[in-house]
């Protein structure tokens, strides 16, 4: 139960983590500073691992990476659930939605860096994230309420 309910904290913390990140790079306008192209500038940065030393790609790039992390820490979680057949199912079905979403959400994302952040488009994203926080949050609040 303990790895279980680490994980789920630390799940909940790097979607917020990445919903502030993400909010940063929408506003400073920097969702296209590591390049649009698929292969060649995502996952990565401007053809590179690693970003230049500038604000911008450096945040672009903080998102992917955070975005990366709490993607696996979520199916860590949900997988982790999943296994504990003792753990409340109402936490095991949030899960199971945001694991579903976060997939969906990654193709978003992709999206949003592609064709180069219409608005629509950023918005859907923003609003997934927050369905996915959410969802992870009230699993949280079902776990240790059991």
């Amino acid at each position: 139960m303990r790895i279980r309910s680490l994980m789920l904290v630390l799940t909940v913390v790097s979607l917020f983590l990445l919903i502030v990140v993400g909010a940063f790079v929408t506003a400073d306008g920097a969702g296209d500073a590591c390049g649009n192209a698929l292969g060649t500038d995502y996952p990565g940065c401007l053809g590179h691992l690693f970003p230049p030393l500038r604000l911008a790609p450096i945040a672009e790039w903080s998102h992917r990476v955070l975005a990366s992390l709490s993607a696996l820490f979520l199916f860590v979680t949900t997988f982790l659930f999943w296994r504990a057949k003792d753990s409340p199912i109402a936490a095991r079905r949030s899960l199971y939605l945001a694991t579903v979403l976060i997939i969906f959400e990654i193709v978003l994302g992709a999206a949003v860096v592609v064709a180069v952040e219409p608005p629509g488009l950023v918005t859907l994203h923003q609003a997934n994230a927050m369905l996915i926080f959410g969802l992870t949050a009230v699993a949280g609040a079902f776990a240790y309420r059991a």
